[in-house]
């Protein structure tokens, strides 16, 4: 009874394997996308890698450097006009506390009588 079954799943696969590889149709030309080349005759690279680098303009470095020093520079003075500004606010906080604790020990304090 298996014997059939057998018979007939080994036909299939033969039949399958028979058919790997072949084409329905011979109108198929050979493209250069689909040939494929020895590697001893590739390239060595893309031909991107073969061109030089673009030139860089010393002018424009010149600028980038000046440009970012400007900045640096602009940066730099804010900061250092926001400590100043801290600096005198602190100043300014110190000398009403010391003002005000003149005038807190000027007058007489009596100590509250206990209970």
């Amino acid at each position: 009874m298996f014997r059939p079954v057998r018979t007939t799943a080994l036909g299939l696969a033969v039949l399958m394997l028979g058919a790997c590889g072949h084409h329905g149709s011979n109108g198929d030309d050979a493209t250069s996308a689909s040939v494929e080349m020895p590697a001893a005759d590739l390239p060595a690279g893309p031909p991107s890698l073969a061109a030089p680098p673009p030139a860089r303009d010393p002018d424009a470095d010149a600028s980038e450097q000046a440009q970012s020093a400007r900045i640096a520079a602009t940066t730099d003075a804010e900061n250092a006009l926001s400590v100043a500004q801290a600096a005198r606010e602190a100043a300014a906080e110190a000398e009403q506390q010391q003002q005000g604790n003149a005038v807190a020990g000027s007058a007489p304090t009596t100590p509250a009588p206990q209970q």
